[in-house]
């Protein structure tokens, strides 16, 4: 069947997924990051002051998170669903109520360890259970919800914020997860989640056999060479993009562009990642994640290339167009590759460590650029910096091929 038909058949899954990844949303720092100016005044802080207690609450959530994601493997889906839910929806009422920084530190913590770390991490978690031979196609579609958000989220918070302010745009947010989310899990669920996945014959599907033989602990997977093989190229994608989406200003300024054109470039990469996203899940149920793998980032190489060669406007589009091929797809291979590597019986507790990983470098990435950047080096320094760990991660990535390559022989 075509992605379409796909969609249809597996509506109810597919629909969870995507609207897990879309409410993840409002724990994103593109979306926070609307509300700043409103704190900064509120609180009379600066940004230096913000940025330091947003890393501190992002950092928190990650440590929270290796333990939280694992509960989704011992806990009903549905259960867990709504209780991060419940959180999510706490945190935001508490950021919208705070009257002092130690509250605002709470509520960015509980919107960031549900928001960006516990939403996407179910969504992601039920797709790699739930689909077997069909796997990359589920996470792809679910992707999309990211996407989504990236693209009608910015310009209605900002609307909302201009007519209603920062309080009562993040009390209207809580009400219209509260009211929403909860009744598309109830409903996308049902009484059991495995009812609207698929099912494929353990002895008919070479595939299907992969998935259920051996599952690993994590204490294993902490042992096994492979995880730290891939560790580098899963992280590589959040980690680089990070640092440089955050001091955009400072590229553009170093390349003499205006930030006009840094802002529209962003449509470029929405498109490439989300299109990336759908081709990669098909490639993934054709040939495997361990086989596609090594090759994801090679697009942000080439984009990074282009950035250091040229100083023309149109580089950017370039650069970003192909940032987000290896940003989609890194969307969608990741959490195939965990289950071809380990199995899906512990894969929450699994995912959870990775995530735990990727937060914390995406916390990393900020410090390290600007370190280099007020130690004086340009921008130069810092993207062939860059295409050096992308070239590591995609050797190292090799080795995960060729393993995969040795299984089937």
């Amino acid at each position: 069947m075509n992605l379409f038909q796909f969609a249809i058949h597996y509506k109810r899954l597919i629909f969870f997924g995507f609207a897990l990844t879309f409410f993840s949303s409002f724990g994103q720092t593109f979306l926070v990051s609307l509300f700043v100016p409103g704190f900064l005044e509120s609180f009379g802080i600066t940004n230096a002051y913000f940025g330091s207690l947003y890393s501190a609450a992002t950092l928190g959530s990650a440590f929270i998170l290796a333990w939280a994601g694992a509960l989704i493997d011992r806990v009903s889906l549905k259960k867990y669903a709504l209780l991060i839910t419940g959180g999510y929806v706490a945190g935001i009422w508490i950021v919208a109520s705070s009257q002092w920084i130690w509250m605002l530190f709470i509520g960015l913590l509980g919107i960031r360890l549900f928001g960006q770390g516990l939403i996407g991490h179910t969504a992601h978690t039920t797709m790699g259970r739930y689909f077997i031979t069909t796997r990359g196609r589920a996470l792809s579609l679910t992707n999309l919800g990211f996407s989504f958000g990236e693209a009608v989220l910015p310009i209605t918070i900002t609307a909302l914020i201009g007519a209603v302010g920062w309080r009562m745009g993040w009390t209207s947010i809580s009400f219209f997860v509260l009211l929403l989310l909860p009744a598309i899990i109830v409903y996308t669920l049902g009484r059991d989640p495995g009812d609207h996945g698929e099912y494929v014959s353990r002895s008919g599907n070479d595939r299907a056999q992969q998935d259920t033989g051996r599952h690993w602990r994590r204490r294993l997977v902490l042992r096994d060479t492979r995880f730290y093989l891939l560790l580098p190229g899963a992280m590589a994608a959040p980690f680089l993009l990070t640092g440089f989406f955050l001091y955009q200003t400072q590229l553009a300024e170093f390349k003499g562009w205006d930030m006009e054109i840094m802002a529209t470039a962003f449509i470029a990469f929405a498109v490439s990642k989300s299109a990336s996203s759908l081709i990669t899940g098909s490639l993934i149920d054709r040939f495997t994640a361990c086989r596609v793998f090594p090759f994801f980032l090679i697009p942000l190489f080439a984009g990074f290339g282009s950035l250091l060669m040229s100083a023309e406007p149109v580089t950017v589009y370039i650069y970003m167009f192909l940032a987000g091929i290896s940003m989609g797809a890194a969307f969608t291979i990741n959490t195939a590759l965990y289950v071809e590597l380990y199995g899906t019986a512990n894969l929450g507790t699994i995912r959870s460590m990775m995530t735990m990983f990727m937060v914390i470098s995406t916390a990393i990435s900020p410090v390290l650029f600007g370190f280099l950047l007020d130690a004086g080096h340009s921008f130069d320094l810092i993207i062939k910096g860059a295409m050096a760990f992308v070239i590591l991660s995609v050797l190292l990535g090799i080795f995960i091929f060729r393993s995969a390559v040795e299984n089937t022989h």
